[in-house]
């Protein structure tokens, strides 16, 4: 492999003189060359930077140089064009493994305020960022990415399996390691490690590397290769860290809006009872409550319950007379509350959601995250007709965020968002 790193600052990268880069360099694994962008300049005071179009302070590095630079490196070849930016896709292990299958790599370190878009627009074929952070320059970015790459090259590291065996390869960080002494400053190296039972190991490593990276890195558990029995230990490993929590759901047929923004009293549907109620049940929320005013209204929901809950339909379906255990109907939000404050102590913070909300939302993820590290009980309260009332939304703690897909389209059945937002809340 040949790889180019052009730069405004070559004496940054001694790194790359050193270790296992310098061995790959000398066994001629990888060709690297440090290319100074000043050299391509025209004027005599070799200028590669300049003043922003539009004002703004500071300075962008100009897109003559650069572009000679890198025609100077191409030799007739078509290689991968790197730019080192914050506004670039982030940097990872698959990133990697890709770009060690090519034969030449350009990589270009922004400085400044970055690159001229032009230069970017022509050239780049691939932009990265290490992280959400900022630094002074992309030189310290390309040792990263060489390093990175050169270490998967065939022969690089000497013992190959190495590099499959590291982290992030698996989609996981790795297990810990340990060596001799087995007891150092009375610490023991794990017995599982010292028993030489290789099945043993194996389960005892993937547990590690599943328990490192949910507390480290649990976003890559989105995208890891899981088994079933993975994701039954991350179970065990959420249920024993969290704080106990309850979540509960409201659908309110009164205070809500209609198509005209005015205030009214909807009507009982049946599906919404009977679906969101066993979506509920499935995801172990604690109750639904149907808020309903009217009378009449609640009469024929506590009709309807007693056929399956205590008539017929309770010998007929068992299951649904399970999901339709946890329903309530109670006249109004406040009895709601109240009810969930006598059962269980706390007085539940109100979370909300819908297509229109204009006040601060909260995201899922971060929902999640917060009911499991703080506890207590939470109402999660849904709107029929056209949506929540402000008064409603007004008093909540929390603000979900509105559910769209990929069409952009935002106008599902009040069954539908439920059955997501239980599963974005509680699901695996």
């Amino acid at each position: 492999m040949k790889i180019d790193i052009l730069t405004l600052f070559p004496e940054m990268f001694a790194p790359l003189e050193h270790s296992i880069i310098k061995r790959a360099r000398n066994a001629g694994i990888v060709e690297i060359n440090i290319i100074n962008i000043r050299d391509y300049a025209t004027d005599k005071h070799q200028t590669t930077d300049e003043r922003l179009y539009g004002g703004g302070s500071g300075m962008v590095m100009k897109p003559e140089p650069l572009f000679a630079a890198v025609s100077a490196c191409q030799q007739g070849d078509h290689p991968r064009i790197i730019i080192t930016a914050p506004a670039g896709k982030t940097y990872n292990q698959t990133a990697a493994q890709e770009l060690s299958q090519e034969g030449h790599l350009i990589i270009v370190c922004g400085h400044y305020e970055g690159i001229d878009q032009r230069f970017i627009d022509k050239c780049a074929t691939d932009i990265f960022s290490l992280g959400d952070f900022v630094m002074t320059g992309g030189e310290t970015a390309a040792i990263a990415i060489t390093d990175s790459v050169v270490r998967l090259l065939p022969g690089a590291l000497g013992d190959d399996m190495a590099a499959v065996e590291e982290s992030f390869t698996t989609g996981l960080l790795e297990y810990p390691q340990y060596t001799r002494p087995p007891v150092w400053q009375g610490c023991e190296v794990p017995p599982v490690l010292q028993g030489g039972n290789h099945a043993q190991i194996a389960k005892w490593r993937r547990r590690q590397s599943l328990k490192t990276t949910y507390h480290n890195r649990p976003d890559l558990l989105q995208t890891a290769s899981l088994t079933t029995e993975d994701i039954a230990y991350l179970g065990q490993l959420r249920q024993a860290e969290e704080q106990p929590f309850r979540l509960h759901a409201g659908l309110l047929h009164y205070p809500v809006y209609n198509k005209k923004k005015q205030v009214i009293t909807t009507s009982l549907t049946n599906l919404d009872l009977h679906d969101i109620a066993r979506a509920a049940t499935t995801y172990a929320l604690s109750s639904y409550y149907l808020i309903q005013p009217i009378d009449s209204q609640r009469e024929l929901m506590a009709t309807l319950l007693a056929h399956w809950q205590t008539g017929f339909g309770a010998r007929y379906n068992p299951d649904r007379e399970q999901a339709l255990s946890i329903v309530q109907i109670l006249p109004q939000l406040e009895d709601a509350i109240a009810d969930i404050e006598k059962r269980y102590g706390n007085r539940p913070r109100i979370i909300v959601t819908g297509a229109n909300l204009d006040q601060k939302i909260t995201s899922y993820q971060a929902m999640r995250r917060l009911m499991a590290h703080e506890g207590g009980d939470y109402l999660l309260l849904f709107g029929t007709g056209y949506g929540l009332t402000k008064e409603i939304t007004d008093m909540a703690d929390f603000r979900l965020c509105p559910i769209y897909g990929r069409a952009g389209y935002n106008h599902l059945s009040v069954r539908s968002a439920a059955a997501i937002i239980f599963d974005r809340l509680l699901g695996e």
